[in-house]
């Protein structure tokens, strides 16, 4: 007996797969040609060289992590909530994590960054989806527009870092005795900026130090996240299945 041909598990295989992201795809690929535009105009430079293409190359890949970071959450979360959150979120961030491989590497080729400077500045928006898909799986769970509102603050807090909110209020990261947490505070897209404009051709220590605390502090919040969103959808399919058998007893 073929398993295409059974009737009672072909319905509940085809229930469990995900469609593939293709309006994320077809998203994404708009907003890089747009950045293409906004970096390099209609026309390039004269005389094609590192230094004549770093700065388009750098203002290229800059936005597109701001797209990464901060547009993909901000879209993902003002969108409805569908079933399977979690996984959809997960296939999400590896999508845009593939297509970001696709930009950084071959754009590496007409910049002067060796492979350890390019890893790091591809480990650090693979570093920020991971956060981003921690803080998107929790709030979407919740089906709550307040609780999104307060994660899309959080997910622009996380890219854009604490400088200014901590300014307001008389603090800032350099008065902060601890460098993890000032290092955390920086956000990514500063890390990100600062570690495409650096003199130094190999990533200094204080570069990695920076990039493994601020990937640590978004390692766990995405653990904090996901473990948050698999009880609430648990909690939310026993009280589905409640009000179902209630209304069956009825």
């Amino acid at each position: 007996m073929a398993l295409d041909h059974n009737p009672s598990i072909s319905p509940w295989i085809m229930s469990e797969a995900i469609e593939p992201p293709r309006g994320l795809v077809i998203a994404a690929g708009g907003w890089i040609i747009f950045s293409s535009i906004a970096s390099f105009g209609f026309q390039l430079p004269i005389h094609l060289s590192p230094s004549s293409l770093t700065p388009s190359i750098r203002m290229l890949l800059l936005t597109c992590a701001v797209g990464v970071m901060i547009v993909w959450p901000l879209a993902r979360l003002s969108l409805p909530s569908r079933d399977r959150t979690i996984a959809r979120t997960i296939i999400d961030a590896l999508t845009l994590a593939c297509m970001w491989q696709l930009i950084v590497w071959p754009l590496r080729l007409g910049t002067p960054w060796p492979i350890e400077r390019t890893l790091l500045i591809d480990f650090m928006v693979i570093i920020s989806l991971v956060g981003n898909a921690g803080i998107i799986a929790a709030a979407s769970v919740l089906q709550s527009s307040l609780v999104r509102g307060f994660a899309i603050i959080a997910c622009i807090l996380l890219a854009v870092g604490l400088q200014l909110p901590l300014a307001a209020i008389g603090i800032t990261p350099m008065g902060i005795s601890n460098a993890f947490l000032a290092n955390i505070f920086q956000g990514g897209v500063p890390s990100l900026l600062s570690y495409m404009t650096s003199p130094a051709s190999l990533p200094e220590s204080s570069e990695w130090e920076s990039f493994v605390a601020y990937g640590i502090f978004n390692c766990a919040l995405c653990l904090m996240g996901l473990a948050f969103a698999a009880i609430a959808s648990n909690l939310n399919s026993a009280q589905a299945n409640q009000v179902a058998s209630g209304r069956r007893a009825g």
